[in-house]
């Protein structure tokens, strides 16, 4: 009896530990650091990585700018706690921020796939390219920082964010690399001038590099054309000044011969703003299905000759054409895939602008 009940105390002291044991490398919140913001170059054969750290103040928004280099970014982020008083903690990381000529002669592929496989950092975070000296940028983001701007808050879309500006995740990027019918795109930003920062529009990758830009009306056009909402968007055109307020898109898609056949269809709901002389509601819906329809035209024939599907059309394929036939999908079957593009606007509300006829 006496060894039964030494074993139960033993069991239940054992059982007791069990929760502990994951319990042994917690830090103290107050000795983890949490950036928002990271920023990646490489100079020469080693990595530089760049970390905005906010500081906890009364009434100010206050931040640091550290960095570390390493023969990998692990080891550059490693380097940066080494030096640290504080753990860096990434899972918390808004942004991530790679320097064009990275992206354009190395690719993002592999720091991508290593962010996936360690899962330290959300597969939410933004990802974004900027064109400039990543030094200089974040010297300059920190002094804005204490004037009240954030960076993240420009991509946010209850904050600074716009249809033209197109909002990629870490995991979009890492489809996109393992993907056979699509590609993605990425905003590209730098300092302003007047302003905490610029947009100067988008890139699209392929294999992890960069193969050619869209400027921020075209981005506005992906936007639409991917279904995102493109509400708030103002469109200066010749005889008039309208805005968006809403939009649908959709397609049917069929495969003749190995050619593939696209027809979209686009509805804009607009307001008209302001208008030049007196002109009609027919004309200034012409003139911007129009100018939409020539700019669809133009993405696209360039992106064919670049291979590069930033509008996913291959996604709308998957189930026409043979599934071993889909890693040909850029090569083959995209360059000679024949669109039918339309775009409908709905004049939905003219104010009380007195020169507006029928």
């Amino acid at each position: 009896m006496r060894h039964i009940k030494i074993c139960l105390k033993l069991v239940l002291c054992l059982w007791i530990l069990i929760p502990l044991s994951g319990c042994w490398d917690i830090k103290d919140i107050n000795h983890r650091a949490f950036p928002v913001a990271m920023g990646i170059t490489k100079k020469g054969d080693k990595y530089k990585v760049i970390l905005q750290i906010p500081i906890p103040s009364e009434g100010v928004s206050k931040s640091k700018i550290v960095q570390g280099t390493g023969t990998t970014i692990l080891k550059a982020v490693e380097d940066i706690t080494t030096n640290m008083e504080s753990s860096v903690d990434l899972l918390h990381l808004r942004i991530i921020l790679f320097e064009r000529k990275l992206a354009e002669e190395e690719g993002l592929k592999e720091p991508i796939i290593t962010f996936m496989r360690i899962r330290d950092i959300s597969s939410k975070t933004l990802i974004a390219i900027c064109d400039e000296d990543m030094d200089g940028f974040f010297s300059k983001l920190n002094k804005n920082i204490e004037n009240g701007s954030n960076l993240y808050d420009f991509f946010e879309k209850y904050a600074g964010w716009t249809p033209e500006i197109s909002l990629t995740r870490l995991w979009h990027v890492y489809r996109g690399l393992n993907s056979y019918t699509q590609n993605v795109v990425l905003p590209i930003v730098k300092s302003g001038k007047n302003l905490p920062l610029k947009y100067t529009g988008s890139v699209a990758l392929k294999g992890g590099k960069i193969v050619s830009k869209m400027n921020p009306n075209e981005t506005l056009l992906f936007n639409a054309f991917q279904g995102n909402s493109v509400q708030g968007r103002i469109e200066v055109m010749k005889h008039a000044t309208i805005m968006i307020v809403g939009n649908t898109s959709h397609h049917k898609v069929e495969v003749k011969d190995h050619i593939p056949y696209m027809s979209s269809h686009i509805h804009l709901k607009v307001v008209i703003q302001e208008t030049k002389g007196k002109v009609s509601r027919t004309l200034i819906r012409k003139e911007l299905e129009k100018i939409l329809n020539n700019r669809f035209e133009e993405m696209l024939k360039r992106f064919q000759k670049k291979e590069t599907d930033v509008f996913g059309l291959g996604q709308y394929y998957r189930n026409k054409i043979p599934y071993e036939e889909l890693k040909d999908w850029r090569e083959r079957y995209y360059p000679p895939l024949k669109m039918d593009f339309n775009t409908h606007i709905i004049i939905q509300n003219e104010g009380s602008i007195k020169s507006l006829s029928d």
